[in-house]
């Protein structure tokens, strides 16, 4: 195997910024797509939530969950297992890395087709099932329709992140999301039409994705479907077809239990305080897709150095991540009064499902030492461990405390897939992380966090004291020692590399 057969340096060595600057740089660009795609969000929210009532967007909310599990059953895994079967070949091995990504476009888009004809064959049964018996046949008909050309669209944008074609990874989503985002509001608005217009518009977005992203893969897949690839591929991805599911339940399944123990109207209030949360979910996949190249390429070429860089990434990481938790917990009340007034009580929901993103982005950085010893069996057991933890968190805590029971149980789901893929990793492939600091760091973000739970009147007053307290939180990072100068002067550095390309 390429990656097994080149060898390592004798000994470790010093990571020097470079290497973290070259990963923040990757982290922004796709960072971008993040950003821009959360800033058409931030525009059809205060859109939406005001031409829904809340039980209509909780329906949208449980039609995404259900969009969410298909996607996760079609991609069977390939997305993870192309990229690592890609990495198996050199650059030289052009015609191997093309049939890699050729057989595993094929696999995955037959299995969406499949599973797209049983979601409109079992329409009825589904509207039951998963809405508890509304009339959403149609709704269920236009996810259908979504789930291919969505599964196409994202496999064809994953090519790009692999070819480090980056900023045509940014154009692809973004272009998507915009047209997406203009015929939904455009149907809501001008047609008076329902949640299904969402759907609708992920069809004809995601369907522009395909067209621009399979001319740019033009010479990056090629035609070549290779059994021996596809059960090479089959063997790594399976098994964390099990382990997305889990991961699945961790994220959303708290969206049909809260529907089965509340009502269509929690489920909206607790929708809104995701799509404020979702901010960090974007950061953390936005580092995760320049993450596993960039620590892979690494790993094969100096395997001291990539662990070195690994446990610092997560520090930082780890900072960045609660920094904009605590801002967007600190804020979250004010944000949703202008954004989307209807919804009152979802701020109260945000803290704990931002605690639950940082755990996440712990999680997506851990497992690498999972990876790179291939034991992906042990990768569903943890997964579903959590999972379980979650769900059963679920059903004590939503009786009493509602959607903010749920977002309770998503945090520490997480919080226990952080640490369960810790320690394990740390099993099979020891890496010095910094632990101290980061139990540190958690701890300060917890405690000016709550501040954002009291109601504090009028609001000048409130911005005062949030924004103090958000000042006070960065400074104690420093005095703690969770950042410390060397810290400070490789961002310096970073900017200054930016600012130079300018």
């Amino acid at each position: 195997m390429a990656v097994e057969g080149r060898r390592s340096p004798a000994g470790p060595q010093v990571a020097q910024p470079s290497p973290f600057i070259a990963l923040a740089k990757q982290t922004l660009i796709y960072g971008v797509s993040g950003v821009l795609l959360q800033a058409v969000g931030v525009v059809t929210l205060p859109i939406f939530t005001r031409a829904f009532t809340q039980a209509e967007y909780g329906k949208l909310e449980l039609g995404v969950v259900l969009a969410s599990i298909t996607l996760t059953v079609v991609d069977l895994g390939f997305a993870s297992a192309a990229q690592r079967s890609f990495y198996d070949y050199a650059e030289t091995d052009g015609e191997q890395r093309r049939s890699v990504l050729f057989t595993a476009l094929v696999a995955t888009c037959t299995a969406a087709v499949g599973a797209a004809v049983v979601l409109g064959a079992l329409r009825t049964q589904i509207a039951s099932w998963v809405f508890g018996g509304s009339n959403v046949e149609w709704l269920i008909v236009a996810i259908a329709i979504s789930i291919p050309i969505v599964n196409a669209a994202t496999f064809l944008r994953e090519v790009m992140r692999l070819r480090l074609r980056q900023w045509s990874y940014v154009a692809a989503a973004v272009m998507a999301a915009i047209l997406s985002a203009a015929i939904s509001v455009a149907l809501v608005v001008g047609f008076d039409a329902g949640v299904e217009a969402v759907f609708v518009g992920a069809i004809f977005g995601n369907a522009l994705g395909v067209v621009y992203g399979a001319w740019v893969g033009r010479h990056d897949i090629g035609m070549h479907f290779s059994g021996h690839e596809l059960r090479v591929m089959l063997a790594y991805g399976l098994p964390l077809v099990p382990a997305a599911m889990a991961m699945w339940a961790l994220v959303l399944v708290d969206r049909i239990i809260l529907n089965r123990l509340s009502d269509l109207a929690e489920v909206g209030q607790y929708a809104v305080a995701n799509r404020l949360s979702s901010v960090l979910m974007l950061v953390v996949t936005a580092f995760s897709q320049a993450f596993g190249p960039y620590i892979l390429s690494l790993y094969a070429e100096n395997r001291e150095l990539e662990k070195e860089v690994r446990a610092h990434a997560l520090t930082y990481f780890v900072v960045v991540l609660l920094v904009a938790a605590v801002g967007l917990t600190l804020y979250a009340r004010e944000i949703l009064e202008l954004a989307a007034p209807s919804f009152d009580r979802a701020y109260k929901a945000v803290g704990p499902l931002n605690l639950g993103m940082v755990a996440f982005g712990i999680s997506a950085v851990s497992v690498a030492g999972i990876t790179f010893t291939r034991r992906m069996g042990w990768v569903p057991l943890v997964a579903g461990v959590a999972a379980g933890v979650n769900i059963a968190l679920n059903f004590a805590l939503i009786p009493r405390f509602g959607m903010v029971g749920a977002a309770i149980a998503t945090a520490l789901g997480f919080a226990v897939l952080a640490a369960l893929q810790h320690r394990l990793a740390q099993r099979l492939y020891p890496t010095p992380y910094e632990t101290g600091k980061l139990a540190r760091a958690l701890l300060l973000a917890v405690l000016a966090g709550a501040v954002g739970l009291i109601p504090i009147e009028p609001l000048l007053l409130a911005l005062g004291i949030k924004t103090g307290v958000l000042i006070a939180f960065l400074a104690s990072l420093r005095l703690t020692g969770v950042v410390e100068a060397k810290d400070i002067g490789n961002a310096r550095r970073l900017v200054a590399a930016r600012l130079g390309r300018a």
